[in-house]
Order: C-alpha cells, then sequence, then structure tokens
C-alpha cells in the first residue's frame, strides 16, 4: 500500500471518533504532517519507505484511542461567562428604565426588542463565521445594500436617517471581509481597503452621523492598523501606514466641511457650553451641573429647572443622557456598577480576540468589540458633559430597541468566532506536507529530498 494511503486510512480512523466535524481538517494536517515527519526520520536511517510508515502509525498508537482522547479535547468551546455578562448588562438596562421611566409600553417595547435580539444572537452564534472569509465580496456588497436601503427608506429625525445611523454599527464588520481577502495582495490590497474604508463613510457622512463617523474611522483604522502590523499585506509597515493614513486625512476633510459647517464653533461648546448657556450650550450646562451637584449614593443637588425632567418620564433622559439621569438620581454608585459590568465584558472580549489562531477570526472579533468599545466611549464622555457628538447608544444598557437588537446578533457573531475559532482554517483547505524536511542529516549522512514520497 502507498505511504500516503495508509497514512490517511490511519488518519480517517483517528477522525471518525471525533463528533466535532469542523475539527476534522485541522486534526488530519497535524496529524499527517507529525507522522510524515516520523516516516522520513526512519526513511533516512535507511529503512524502506512502507517499514518506516507503519513503524510511525504504530508509534503514533492506536487510532480508536488516540480518536477519544482528541474528542475530549477538540470541542466547541460554550461562552458562558460572556453570554452572563450580556444578561447582565441587559438586565442592568432594564433596572435603569424602571428608575428613570416606569411608562409600561416603553418597557413592553424594549423587552419585545430583547427578545428579538436574543433570538438573533443565538442563531448568530451557532452561525460558521468563516463564511465571511469564503464570501468576502458578498458579505461586503450585502452589509452596503441592506445600508442603502436603511438610509434611504428611514424616516428622518432631527436630521438624521434614523435607521441609518445604526446600519453604520455593521460597517466595521464589512471592512474586516475586504482586509481579510486581500492577503498577500500588497499595496494593491492595501488601497483596494482604503476605497472599501470610504464606501461605508460616505454613507456615514450621508446619514449623516456625527458619531458613526468616529465609530467607523476608529474601528477601521485599527482593524488596518493590526493588519499592517501582522504583514497580512506582505507589505512594508512603514509605506503601508503612509498609504492608510491619506484616505483617512482626505475623509476627515470632507467630514469637517460637509457635515461640521459650525465645526469650531461646535467644539468650542462642547469644552465650554456656558458660552453659549442658552443656546447650543445649554444641554451641556445642564449636565454638567447635574454631574457637579450628584451624591455617592442616591439623589444628588438638582436645580430646580431640571427637575420635572429627571423626576417624570422624559425621552432625552433615556436615551442619549440615561447614564446622567442615574448619576443624578442614584449617585456615582450606578455609574461606577454599569461601568464595571462594561468594562468586564470589554476586557473579556478583547482578550479573546488576541487569542484567536485564525486570522479571519481575529479581525472579525475586533470588528465589532472595536463597534462595541466605540459607543461604549462616546455615551460616557457625551454623559460626562463633553457633547461633541450624539452617541448612537450605550450597548445593551440604553434605550434604542433597533441599536440593542442590532449589537445583541453582533456579539452572537463574535460568540461564534470565540466558540469555534481555535479550530478555523479562514475558509480556506489547509496544505499538507508531504515531507517534513528539504535536508536532513542523520547518523553522519546528508538526505535532500528532491521530490515528495
Amino acid at each position: 500500500m502507498p505511504s500516503l494511503e495508509s497514512i490517511n486510512e490511519y488518519v480517517s480512523a483517528v477522525c471518525k471518533q471525533i463528533r466535532w466535524k469542523k475539527a476534522h481538517l485541522r486534526v488530519s494536517e497535524e496529524m499527517t504532517n507529525h507522522i510524515v515527519d516520523g516516516r522520513d526520520s526512519y526513511i533516512a536511517q535507511g529503512i524502506d519507505e512502507q517499514a518506516a510508515t507503519e513503524r510511525a502509525i504504530a508509534e503514533t498508537g492506536d487510532a480508536a484511542v488516540i480518536g477519544t482522547q482528541l474528542d475530549r479535547i477538540h470541542r466547541p468551546k460554550p461562552q458562558w461567562g460572556m453570554f452572563v455578562s450580556t444578561a447582565v448588562l441587559l438586565i442592568l438596562g432594564l433596572l435603569a428604565r424602571i428608575f428613570v421611566t416606569n411608562e409600561e409600553d416603553i418597557m413592553s417595547v424594549r423587552l419585545l426588542s430583547i427578545g428579538i435580539g436574543t433570538v438573533g444572537m443565538i442563531a448568530a452564534y451557532f452561525t460558521d463565521f468563516t463564511i465571511i472569509g469564503k464570501y468576502p465580496k458578498t458579505t461586503y456588497f450585502s452589509i452596503m445594500s441592506i445600508s442603502a436601503l436603511a438610509i434611504l427608506f428611514s424616516k428622518t429625525v432631527n436630521g438624521i436617517s434614523f435607521y441609518g445611523q445604526y446600519s453604520i454599527l455593521l460597517f466595521p464588520l464589512a471592512l474586516s471581509a475586504v482586509i481579510f481577502a486581500m492577503k498577500n495582495k500588497g499595496y494593491l490590497g492595501i488601497l483596494i481597503c482604503g476605497l472599501a474604508f470610504t464606501l461605508p463613510s460616505l454613507f456615514a457622512l450621508y446619514v449623516p452621523s456625527v458619531s458613526g463617523c468616529l465609530l467607523f474611522a476608529l474601528a477601521g483604522m485599527t482593524l488596518l492598523g493590526i493588519a499592517i502590523h501582522k504583514k497580512w499585506f506582505g507589505t512594508k509597515k512603514t509605506y503601508s501606514f503612509l498609504l492608510l493614513i491619506a484616505p483617512v486625512a482626505l475623509l476627515t476633510i470632507v467630514f469637517f466641511i460637509s457635515v461640521m459647517p459650525n465645526r469650531w464653533n461646535r467644539l468650542a461648546v462642547a469644552f465650554n457650553p456656558t458660552i453659549d448657556p442658552n443656546g447650543a450650550g445649554y444641554m451641556g450646562v445642564m449636565v454638567r451641573k447635574l454631574i457637579n451637584g450628584a451624591a455617592l449614593f442616591g439623589r444628588g443637588d438638582i436645580p430646580s429647572e431640571y427637575l420635572a425632567g429627571l423626576t417624570e418620564p422624559s425621552q432625552i433622559f433615556n436615551t442619549d443622557f440615561l447614564l446622567t439621569a442615574l448619576i443624578s438620581l442614584l449617585g456615582w454608585i450606578a455609574f461606577v456598577v454599569v461601568l464595571c459590568a462594561l468594562l468586564f465584558f470589554m476586557a473579556k472580549g478583547f482578550m479573546r480576540c488576541f487569542k484567536q489562531k485564525s486570522r479571519l477570526g481575529l479581525f472579525v472579533s475586533m470588528a465589532i468589540m472595536m463597534t462595541f468599545c466605540v459607543q461604549v466611549i462616546s455615551y460616557i464622555v457625551y454623559n460626562l458633559g463633553f457633547l461633541f457628538a450624539s452617541p448612537i447608544s450605550l450597548p445593551l444598557v440604553s434605550y434604542g430597541n433597533t441599536a440593542t437588537t442590532v449589537n445583541l446578533v453582533l456579539i452572537g457573531f463574535m460568540l461564534s468566532v470565540f466558540r469555534t475559532g481555535d479550530v478555523a482554517t479562514d475558509g480556506r483547505k489547509m496544505p499538507i506536507r508531504k515531507h517534513g524536511r528539504l535536508v536532513s542529516w542523520d547518523d553522519g549522512k546528508l538526505t535532500i529530498h528532491f521530490k515528495a514520497q
């Protein structure tokens, strides 16, 4: 029997004992290369190929026993800790609703959105994330098409496309698909990624959403920076980073010209709202007075002109200023509790991102974690008195049914990466070495393998 045929039969017998089919490809590649190395070592000692193969297989062990042992090791990793952390954030959001407003219709709609989002999260959790690697173009243009429809047919609230702003949360995921497809494409690959970065940015400008533009810019720059650092494109880092900065600089100029015509005044008011206390700085003044008067525990010193808005159902404190309301009504301890829950989720998420063996898994999970993280940062900064750009949401906590649903689905997809990323092959078949070495030295003899055995 030919050498490789014997090895394949043995490996196949091992894989039959491993119930998780997704692990078969990686196990097959690793075991085959291990046996080939052993076979080549024996061949170098003067043993004929068939005998060397049989000895290498025998030393590996009984196929049924080895397969059973590998079955215990290679199993999907349930993400119970992340699920619990997600549930805690949702519960904190519900409790916040109760303290800020107790309107039954708001609570019922919130529960419905959580239910829909949870179903979406579970479905995404059991989805094979490597589909992005198999169909990167389809992934990118599907997300762009959905976003275009959301922007064009959405109602407009305060000059912003209502559903269009939430479609921006999908943009980093779309970019991760393009980055993955550009492996070893050189500077052309970076340019294509730059174009893929530009289209969503223009969509965000059209919404228009300042927070959305900043979110995608930060997430996109991070993803491209990681790819360049990992030498994903096969280019020199210095030139690659310079090439990356060009489109970002251009889009920044377009952003300030088109979206923020009163940019300098808006920035000045964000830093010091008292320069226009009855106009653009009114909300900033309100937030800072409420924050300054807050206690550690319980209700703080609330100015009379803001008391009605805090103690009666108020839309503004349900959405953009939920943390401000909690700090004023319950004290800084409420902020600390929410912040700790968010930091725990983010720390756990980023730690698992950087442990990914699959590059596709790294790009996808980082895209989602950056989307989550930038939302959190922008919301907290806004609620502490720096009112430069209205936040999209405080993920899973603030009121916003569409945002909650989208974030839950994204989290489910990220947990799919953490669940199966250890055996992911990035949507490509892994090559199997037929020879362990090109050159080997054994017992005083130099052996050069000119062709596969």
